[in-house]
């Protein structure tokens, strides 16, 4: 099932089609899976930033699944939460929530990174970090 194949870092995508007799029933076809692994020098560079005293963190838009396995294949941590826990903006002024630090410098600091999360998550995080005083940077 997909999930065992995200446990293992394989990402899927299902392919469908509307059947002709019924346009608005859909038939499973098959599902396309593939592999999408670090750079060989991932996790070599990760490694030397940390011996610098660099806390790494990963942020991705990958499934839960393929960003725990990827953190386990790059020695980051297993300490990976979904976006859900994360902070949005306002929906109609697009400010950041007012206690960001307060509330989510926690959960920013215990995570070895997190999943599924969309640029304004990125945004949040490293604002929330500046706001405690760190120095941050990102790829």
């Amino acid at each position: 099932d997909v999930a065992s194949l995200g446990q293992k870092g394989i990402r899927s995508l299902a392919v469908a089609r509307t059947k002709q007799c019924h346009p608005d029933e859909w038939e499973m076809m098959g599902l396309l899976t593939f592999l999408d692994p670090p750079r060989p020098d991932t996790k070599q560079t990760i490694d030397e930033a940390r011996d610098l005293g660099v806390q790494v963190k990963m942020i991705t838009g990958d499934h839960l699944l393929i960003a725990r396995n990827t953190a386990d294949q790059l020695g980051m941590g297993n300490r990976i939460f979904g976006a859900d826990l994360l902070p949005v903006l306002d929906a109609e002024t697009k400010a950041k929530p007012p206690n960001l630090s307060q509330d989510y410098g926690d959960i920013c600091l215990a995570a070895d990174g997190f999943a599924q999360v969309f640029p304004e998550h990125k945004y949040l995080i490293v604002e929330c970090l500046r706001e405690m005083h760190y120095t941050t940077g990102m790829t």
